[in-house]
């Protein structure tokens, strides 16, 4: 830094990092934000315990050419389990179109928040960091996935909901005075339905994850906006 403020902190970033960027583990990326906590600090001073904005941690990553690299990598590695999270649940489902990744406005999202994390990192850190990076694109992909669900024929509905599928498909397909129809038909048909997997698909990839819940939620979307209000 200009006036030799924080040389020692920096030395240790731009080591770290070179650590990181050698060996990419998790340890090191630790190692890595705890010493570009650390250099942001020092140059925050009086404010280095105060929690920063996205237009403060810009100015930051702009005066910091090492940070913004250390936030560039997280945001690499954060992007890179986000789409495999993506993948294992279009392979659950077995949807055979691509899955999802992050567009770019949830990629510059990311990094203002793992540059954030940082700042103050006592303060904020992993565990605020993880489910706001999990939130960045769950509402997106929430639909993407109804609308691959809508499409889909019933081996899709089958192999999601498990042994819950015959009770559901009874209960909540549509029926005519012949048959009765796909699930995949009251999406089609019932917007508030399909706005109701939604808000539960998001909710379910911004909180847990756990493929053993998604089964009930797939069940609560249908029993939420289809049961009679007698049986409700």
């Amino acid at each position: 830094m200009a006036d030799g403020t924080g040389e020692n902190e920096l030395v240790d970033l731009r080591t770290a990092l070179a650590r990181y960027e050698g060996s990419a583990s998790a340890a090191a990326l630790d190692r890595a934000f705890v010493a570009a906590a650390a250099t942001v600090a020092t140059l925050r001073g009086d404010r280095a315990g105060e929690p920063a904005d996205a237009t403060e941690v810009r100015e930051l990553m702009a005066q910091l050419p090492e940070f913004e690299r250390l936030v560039s990598r997280a945001v690499e590695e954060a992007e890179r389990a986000a789409c495999a999270g993506a993948a294992a649940l279009w392979q659950w489902f077995g949807l055979s179109s691509a899955p999802p990744s992050w567009d770019e406005d949830e990629r510059s999202g990311a990094r203002v928040i793992v540059a954030c994390a940082c700042a103050p990192l006592q303060r904020r850190g992993a565990a605020w960091l993880r489910p706001r990076l999990l939130r960045l694109a769950a509402r997106r992909w929430a639909g993407l996935l109804t609308d691959e669900l809508a499409a889909s024929d019933e081996a899709v509905w089958r192999r999601a909901l498990g042994e819950r599928y015959e009770s559901v498909h009874r209960r909540y397909a549509p029926r005519s005075r012949w048959r009765t129809r796909e699930l995949s038909a009251v999406l089609t048909h019932d917007e508030s339905t399909a706005q109701a997997l939604r808000t539960r698909l998001a909710r379910w990839l911004s909180d847990s994850g756990d493929f053993e819940l998604l089964p009930a939620e797939l069940e609560a979307a249908f029993a939420q906006t289809r049961t009679p209000e007698r049986l409700a």
